[in-house]
This record gives structure tokens, C-alpha cells and sequence, in this order.
């Protein structure tokens, strides 16, 4: 599936149906992975359905907000038993300041919220607001505006559903938090450069052993893991999305030689690169 607005109006964002999107994609296009290149927010309003998000099956019911971002891998459930409005816009469409901040509310940012977690908050009136703007008519010359009243709305909710995250189980000052959101996404920058604890040290400032630690009190996992687990999840990717064959695989992300890619994938995902996009 690809953003593909239907007008130039529509500019960088689109309110739409899960009904609509069903008749504009046909009857085939939610039966295989996807990868996509903009960010999709739904709400479910009615029905139950699963949603993969980088190989992670997600429940969803009615109240349940999903959000696949830009890159993920995901494939759709039963999209014909589920009806709510969703979102699709490009990741330049919102404000670099919200994204940060939103990217920065927690440890990890969730693919799903569950109903029970959103009850009582105010993402229900910002997702009426992103709806209302959605409908508004355009006047002839005045689109600029309403993509701008549209952008900001998403941000609104965007923000109000970073609030509704429970918060982190961690402890320590906000400056040890911020220092490992920096690690965090220093590796989404170069993971496919840098798979030593010590690139990302001396990019940041920190000894190898500082962000260990920073890395188990946020997530109970070493340094060295959560870069390998970054590498992985990108292999996989792109083993399920087109046909690159390992070589090519391998040499985006890093490795000189493909026998040390598969031995890395193998031992950190159990089965070879080639097994993986056979069953995968």
C-alpha cells in the first residue's frame, strides 16, 4: 500500500475510512506484508481483527489505536471485519519538534494502544478535531491552510497518545533518560554502519560500560544486544520486502563478507537469512 493522494489537495496528509481504503486498495492488496513509506493512524470503532507490526501479532478491538510508522513492516488481519477512520500522512508533515518529543515520551514508542489505556484522556476529543478538519471544505486557494490545520491535528493527537503511554517502570534522574533516548536513536541512525557498543560511545560522549547501563535500566537488555537486535529487525525486513538477494543484503547493512552476515543472523535469529525469507 502507498500514500498516493487521490488530488493535490490532499497535499501530505489524508483522513479516510478503513471502508475507503478497502475500495480504493481492491480485493488484494492487504493479503501480503507491506512495508510502507508514510505513517498510517488508525482507530477501531468496530470489530476485532489482528495487525502484524514488525513481526509482533497485535490484537485490536473497538477503542484500539494503531500506528505503523514509516519503514515498519506490516501485514493486515481480516481489514474486511474491522470499520474506523484512519490517518495517513508523510513523516515530514509533522513539525520536527512534536515528532521529538513524541519519539522521546518513552523508552519505546508502541505500535498499539489498547482502549483501556486511552479511556478518560483527551485522544478521543483530538481525534474528533483531526476528523473535523479532515471534512472541512477546501475554498479555492486556501488548501495550504487547511493541510496546516490538518498537520497540526495530528500532531495534537500524536502528542495526546504519547501522554496516555503508561509510563516507564525506570528510575533515575531525566538526564539518564534523555541520555539513552540519545543512544537509542544514535543506533536507528547507524545501526548499518556501527554494530560496536564502542562507535556509538565515542559518537555520544559515554564509556562502552555508561551505556550498558543505560541500556539495562531502560530495557533490561545490554548495549551490544539492542544493536543487534536493530540490525536483525532490518534484515528481516528486508528478507520479507522484495527480492535483494543476501549479498545485497548483507552489504547494506555492514557486512564485508555474507557468511559473517548469515553466521550473525543465524545465532541471533535461530535460522539462516534464506530459511527466514522462505518461511518468513
Amino acid at each position: 500500500m502507498r500514500f498516493d493522494p487521490p488530488t493535490p489537495e490532499v497535499g501530505d496528509m489524508e483522513v479516510l475510512s478503513l471502508e475507503r481504503m478497502r475500495v480504493r486498495g481492491g480485493p488484494t492488496e492487504f493479503l501480503t506484508p507491506q512495508r510502507l513509506d508514510f505513517d498510517m493512524l488508525l482507530r477501531i470503532d468496530d470489530g476485532a481483527t489482528t495487525h502484524t507490526v514488525d513481526f509482533t501479532e497485535h490484537a485490536l478491538g473497538a477503542g484500539d489505536v494503531l500506528w505503523v510508522r514509516a519503514g515498519q513492516m506490516h501485514q493486515w488481519g481480516r481489514i474486511g471485519d474491522i470499520d474506523g477512520p484512519s490517518v495517513l500522512f508523510a513523516a515530514h508533515a509533522i513539525d520536527d519538534r512534536t515528532r521529538e518529543l513524541v519519539r522521546a515520551a518513552g523508552t519505546a514508542i508502541p505500535n498499539v494502544w489498547p482502549a483501556s489505556d486511552i479511556e478518560g484522556t483527551p485522544v478521543a476529543e483530538a481525534w474528533e478535531l483531526l476528523l473535523s478538519v479532515g471534512r472541512q471544505a477546501t475554498p479555492g486557494g486556501r488548501a495550504d491552510l487547511r493541510n496546516a490545520a490538518l498537520a497540526h491535528a495530528t500532531g495534537a493527537l500524536l502528542t495526546q497518545l504519547a501522554l496516555a503511554q503508561p509510563a516507564d517502570q525506570t528510575t533515575g534522574p531525566t538526564a539518564t533518560h534523555e541520555a539513552y533516548i540519545w543512544f537509542r536513536d544514535e543506533i536507528d541512525r547507524r545501526f548499518s554502519e556501527w554494530h560496536q557498543v564502542t562507535h556509538y560511545a565515542d559518537r555520544l560522549g559515554y564509556s562502552p560500560r555508561t551505556l550498558n547501563r543505560l541500556a539495562r535500566a531502560h530495557t533490561g537488555r545490554s548495549a551490544k544486544q539492542l544493536i543487534d537486535e536493530r540490525v536483525v529487525l532490518e534484515a528481516k525486513r528486508l528478507l520479507s520486502h522484495g527480492d535483494a538477494p543476501v549479498v545485497e543484503i548483507a552489504e547494506q547493512l555492514g557486512f564485508d563478507d555474507p557468511s559473517n552476515f548469515s553466521a550473525y543472523f543465524r545465532a541471533r535469529a535461530g535460522v539462516t537469512p534464506g530459511a527466514f525469507r522462505r518461511t518468513g
